[in-house]
């Protein structure tokens, strides 16, 4: 894959905006640049000069993930918490689980993607943080079940046909540890699709990008061996010089996995526990992504953000719950006033705003209790003020709704103010 922008002066310009706040994986994917490649505007030739040049391009890439604060983070908490929710609110709404696990150490994403620095990783497209495909979750949870001997027949049924038969590559006797039948591998190659969907594993707060290297040996050997098994420069052996390889891994990742069944899978309480659980182990035991025989990927629950992302999803219910009843309040406020006048609909916003309170309003008006109506705040002695400019119908319903008699709180300023209009208006 070649960068799109190969224009020197589009670099430089997306160079000076690329910040923190910037898509991270569009940087990376779309604005590698080649210039260290050429030694006065001529391509180098030396390999070894290529092969230090391709260092030097690297880790100067590389740098440029540091971001304005030195370190190199990527995502919006915001969006991913938003994102996380969404999500785990669909999977739950299907009968699903999901559940949030943390990686104590690194984790290698998508380094088999086509890129110029010959390790890619994956992007989510609109976060703009590393994450995995839901069918790499499946494919993860699928190989713990094989390894551990599971019934072929129950994998069938969780992740769909195993093509027992056509398989030129996997030896199913030897994953399974049985010997297969003729005809359980005819019923295990039978056209289906499995009972779980599997959910993309997205992190649910900013990550930490980190450079890691790996010095492969015999890189010839496994690219070559084949077809040069005798020569040398091929062969296994001490005398090859390794090349470090860096790239991009992922440190300390918090990311969210979900899983849920299929519409019409018949789908037990029992078996979406089991599934999890194998999603569980599966990340503790095998880990997840390339590099994993090396200590890469493994993960653990996370307790804390679990607890942590009921909490949100709770409060954001609420909140929308509250949005909701605010709305209808306000409908039927805009019923309510539709006969009166521009000085009582004041007022009885006042007291619908007031309502919320319940009855402490009645008894401490205007110590505490300042409302908003149309932009601007008032407490009690401020409505009262304004009243006082108005016709005497008006001032009769103000002071009916809101003024109740023996407010125990009042001033006692306050009440005279208000025994002094009501004998103005006659009210008694």
């Amino acid at each position: 894959m070649l960068p799109i922008y190969q224009s020197t002066e589009t670099y430089k310009q997306a160079k000076l905006i690329f910040n923190d706040k910037s898509h991270s994986g569009l940087w990376f994917e779309r604005f590698y640049d080649y210039q260290i490649f050429e030694n006065n505007g001529n391509p180098l030739t030396n390999e070894q000069d290529k092969k230090k040049a391709k260092i030097a391009e690297k880790d100067a890439f590389f740098k440029t993930f540091n971001g304005q604060r030195g370190v190199r983070e990527c995502g919006n908490e915001k969006n991913l918490q938003a994102y996380a929710q969404r999500q785990s609110a669909l999977c739950h709404a299907q009968d699903g689980k999901s559940t949030i696990y943390q990686n104590d150490w690194l984790m290698a994403i998508g380094l088999g993607n086509s890129h110029p620095l010959e390790n890619g990783l994956l992007w989510h497209p609109t976060l703009g943080v590393p994450y995995f495909q839901g069918s790499t979750v499946k494919g993860m949870a699928k190989a713990l079940m094989e390894q551990w001997g599971a019934d072929p027949k129950l994998i069938k049924r969780w992740f769909g046909s195993v093509n027992a038969t056509t398989s030129k590559t996997a030896d199913f006797d030897e994953m399974f540890g049985m010997s297969l039948s003729e005809d359980l591998r005819k019923t295990l190659d039978e056209q289906s699709i499995g009972a779980f969907i599997f959910l993309d594993a997205v992190p649910v707060k900013p990550v930490m990008l980190k450079q890691s290297i790996m010095t492969p040996h015999y890189g010839d050997w496994y690219q070559k061996g084949d077809s040069k098994p005798t020569d040398k420069n091929v062969q296994p052996g001490d005398w090859h010089s390794p090349v470090p390889v860096s790239f991009l891994a992922v440190e300390k990742a918090v990311m969210q996995f979900g899983v849920m069944p299929r519409i019409g899978a018949d789908v037990t309480d029992d078996e979406l526990e089991q599934i999890s659980n194998v999603i569980t182990m599966a990340l503790e035991y095998l880990g997840i992504g390339a590099k994993t025989a090396t200590g890469y990927g493994r993960m653990q629950k996370d307790e804390k953000a679990i607890q942590e992302q009921k909490e949100k999803i709770q409060q954001a219910l609420q909140e929308k719950a509250n949005a909701e009843r605010l709305k209808k309040a306000e409908e039927a406020l805009t019923q309510a006033i539709a006969n009166l006048n521009d000085n009582q609909a004041f007022i009885y916003k006042f007291k619908e705003k007031l309502s919320i309170l319940g009855d402490s309003w009645k008894n401490n008006p205007n110590a505490t209790h300042k409302v908003e109506i149309d932009g601007e705040s008032y407490w009690f002695a401020e409505v009262f003020k304004k009243l006082e400019t108005w016709n005497e119908d008006d001032q009769k319903y103000a002071l009916n709704e809101l003024f109740i008699p023996n407010q125990k709180s009042m001033s006692n300023k306050m009440k005279d103010r208000v025994k002094e209009l009501k004998k103005k208006l006659g009210i008694h």
